[in-house]
């Protein structure tokens, strides 16, 4: 399980700031998460367009359940703040990323 954490760190990172946020309202934190999501969400769409496609994205070996915790807990965290729009923003960025994931070709020599 280590090995792929690594891999996830700017996840877990931006998660842990989203949560500060909830717990303590961090001024700092906001802006971080303000300048963050509309930048991941920017990111999701150009993976997903035809531009992306000449870039070779390396696998990271991060499960696929692991984003989709992160994710929910961005969605849910946010909308405790009461930040609806940044929580609209990271359930496109869940959209996004299942859909990405859904059009990646499946590697069948992992075991």
């Amino acid at each position: 399980m280590m090995f792929w954490i690594k891999n996830a760190l700017i996840d877990l990172a931006i998660t842990a700031v989203i949560a500060i946020f909830y717990f303590n309202g961090a001024t700092w934190g906001w802006w971080i998460i303000v300048i963050y999501t509309p930048l991941m969400v920017l990111l999701k769409v150009f993976a997903l367009s035809g531009i992306a496609n000449a870039v070779q994205r390396k696998a990271d070996d991060v499960p696929v359940w692991f984003y989709h915790l992160l994710f929910g807990a961005n969605v849910v965290l946010l909308m405790l703040s009461n930040l609806l729009l940044l929580a609209a923003g990271w359930a496109a960025i869940w959209v996004l990323s299942t859909i990405a994931e859904s059009r990646r070709p499946r590697s069948s020599s992992k075991a």
